[in-house]
């Protein structure tokens, strides 16, 4: 949890989001394979756990904040 605290204060240091509207839509990586990410009030555990991030689909930008996957 320690971790996921220290990466989400270097949220000043991120590339924002170019599209219009930000945040189309979002990604991540599992296994090699784009899985669908929704945004979230929590981070989920799974999230935390493995130190995913999470990444426009349009522009490519990581978003930083709470997220999990569509899937759960």
């Amino acid at each position: 949890m320690l971790r996921n605290m220290f990466r989400w204060g270097r949220a000043r240091d991120l590339v924002p989001c170019t599209c219009e509207p930000e945040w189309q839509g979002l990604y991540t990586e599992i296994d090699g394979q784009r899985q669908l990410a929704l945004p979230r009030d929590e981070m989920a555990t799974v999230v935390g756990y493995f130190d995913l991030r999470a990444y426009c689909a349009g522009c490519g930008a990581e978003y930083p904040k709470a997220w999990g996957l569509a899937s759960q």
